[in-house]
């Protein structure tokens, strides 16, 4: 019973593993970019963390 129950979880699209597959692709994406586009992702995460602020403070 134990096992059955692991192999459902590893088959089911739970969400979570699919979530962090999305994740590091998309940091690796990131990475790749900032290699060749370093002022781009700059202004990125500067612009990002910007609006996050402001996003949060004004909630």
């Amino acid at each position: 019973l134990p096992c059955a129950y692991l192999n459902t979880q590893g088959i089911s699209p739970s969400g979570t593993p699919l979530k962090r597959i999305d994740d590091v692709k998309f940091y690796d994406i990131i990475m790749r970019y900032s290699l060749k586009l370093p002022s781009f992702v700059q202004y990125f995460i500067v612009y990002g963390k910007s609006f996050f602020l402001h996003f949060q403070s004004s909630s």
